[in-house]
């Protein structure tokens, strides 16, 4: 026996047709028409519509209260219900007196809530009901035998609507099953997607034309540190601005603050039928600017091959020179200081020539997960130890267990630099200046960080302007290729280094290195 998946809420409309058909049989039984209509049994007619209606009440009340129904259940009442009127049948006028139709609506509703053998037993019950309630009023010379036709016609009528019923009751659930599984797909796919888009390394940002954010990816917290209660950002809101106004122009790259790693926002038009919406594509440069760096080193190889074969040779030729010039008994003091000044010079071409080689011929990094705070205390141990011996540095660690993922030996160079600087530039302003690295992490956990800080003078606004480009100094002596080394080398191992105007306490270099878990 098998029932609609919402039997139970049709059983409970049905219920409450049963109660109006029972208020309405119970009421013409006081009407003068039902009076004089010569019933068979007016008295006990009465009584059997005053007990239907009852009978109809209690059974609604019951089924309500029991909770889900079964499709005995529907099938008891619906029988029970055939009995009942086709006592009404036999108490009244039989198949002529109009009541077959409500026969006809029971047959039809039990089969729309319970299928297969059990809705045609509804069917076959109610046909040998009215057959042999015709029979037997035949048999009392209450009806003719034309009744019994009409009794004949009822039971196929009966049968007819169970068929047409079921049939249809299977079309329909057949549309509903594949309805409900096209609404499974859809929400599945839904699930896929959202997945999809929260797992992206690339932020995803919907939001309206009032700028409210209606989606945002979990890529987003770490890119800019935007969630979905946060109203989007400033520098966002005025790039989509300058986008609605021309398409095609592309905006430059920013960054959220000095945690966060510059990205770059791109956009596309959603037209929904709630109204335009902004699609913001979030995307960090890192991966950008490694493919860029691979073009540049390909650039640089080629250049430098040049460099060592035109510049080297020359300038050996001209140390060579000026050292044989400078055994010479005949020259006087100042010939000797403009000597000096070609040597010092041609080192510090050969120094650009040596630092240009290196970044050319610089190896792919071979990243490893590294516990920071015992590596940082290796390379200061070491650094005091071998290159310069007595100096003043303290380091700080705030984060004892920040992880990062890097080639150590490429990292240590620019630490190694960065120490270098910060001694220098320190005891330049200050002969008993300190060096200070501080180990952190950023607010939202995301990345871990090395500062450098010294106690030098102050970078004027000019300077910092230019800190990281390639052969720019502020030292006769400088190649200008320390710093810009030290950011290409960063760059490649995922890590970002940037002068931070915030620290008070001196001039702050910061290693920011990239999530453990997030290298690309």
């Amino acid at each position: 026996m098998e029932s609609l998946p919402q039997a139970s809420k049709l059983f409970s409309y049905y219920n409450i047709y049963r109660i109006v058909i029972g208020i309405l049989l119970f009421g013409i039984t006081f009407t003068v028409e039902h009076v004089d209509s010569h019933l068979r049994h007016p008295d006990l007619y009465q009584f059997t519509t005053l007990s239907y209606l009852i009978l109809n009440v209690s059974i609604f009340f019951y089924f309500k209260l029991s909770g889900p129904t079964s499709a005995r259940q529907i099938f008891f009442a619906a029988s029970l219900d055939i009995l009942l009127l086709h006592a009404l049948f036999f108490l009244g006028k039989g198949v002529t007196g109009g009541l077959s139709n409500l026969i006809i609506i029971t047959v039809a509703a039990g089969n729309i809530m319970i299928r297969g053998r059990m809705g045609l037993a509804l069917a076959a019950l109610a046909s040998l009901c009215t057959l042999g309630v015709e029979i037997e009023r035949l048999l009392a010379t209450f009806s003719s035998i034309a009744d019994i036709a009409r009794a004949g016609l009822m039971g196929s009528i009966y049968f007819a609507g169970a068929y047409i019923v079921q049939n249809l009751s299977q079309r329909i659930r057949q549309s509903e099953t594949l309805a409900q599984q096209q609404q499974q797909d859809i929400l599945e796919l839904q699930k896929l997607n959202h997945q999809i888009i929260q797992s992206m390394r690339t932020g995803i940002i919907v939001c309206d034309e009032a700028f409210r954010i209606l989606t945002v990816n979990h890529a987003c917290a770490g890119l800019i540190g935007l969630t979905l209660e946060d109203p989007l950002p400033d520098n966002i809101r005025d790039r989509v601005e300058i986008w609605r106004k021309d398409p095609e122009l592309r905006t430059t790259p920013f960054r959220a603050g000095e945690d966060y790693p510059m990205v770059q926002a791109n956009f596309s038009q959603l037209n929904q039928e709630t109204g335009a919406q902004t699609l913001i594509f979030i995307e960090d440069t890192r991966l950008m600017t490694q493919q860029a760096q691979q073009l540049k080193l390909a650039s640089l190889g080629r250049l430098t091959a040049s460099i060592a074969h035109e510049v080297r040779n020359p300038l050996g030729a001209i140390s060579h020179a000026t050292q044989l010039l400078d055994e010479s008994e005949n020259l006087d003091q100042a010939d000797r200081k403009m000597i000096d000044i070609v040597q010092r010079h041609c080192k510090r071409v050969n120094r650009i020539i040596e630092n240009t080689l290196t970044l050319s011929r610089r190896v792919e990094p071979e990243a490893s997960e590294v516990a920071l705070q015992p590596w940082l205390e290796n390379i200061i141990n070491d650094y005091r130890e071998h290159q310069s011996p007595g100096v003043r540095i303290h380091l700080e660690v705030i984060q004892k267990d920040a992880m990062a993922r890097f080639d150590t030996n490429q990292i240590e160079q620019v630490l190694t630099n960065l120490m270098d600087n910060g001694v220098r530039h320190g005891m330049q302003y200050n002969p008993d200046a300190e060096l200070l690295i501080r180990l952190s992490r950023t607010e939202n956990g995301e990345h871990a960080y090395v500062d450098v800080i010294n106690e030098g003078e102050p970078i004027s606004e000019e300077v910092k302007m230019h800190l990281f480009e390639p052969f720019f100094t502020t030292e006769q002596q400088g190649t200008g290729l320390g710093l810009y080394l030290s950011k290409e080398i960063c760059e490649a191992n995922q890590a970002q280094l940037d002068y931070i105007d915030s620290v008070t306490e001196g001039v702050c270099f910061r290693i920011r290195f990239a999530h453990p878990k997030r290298i690309v």
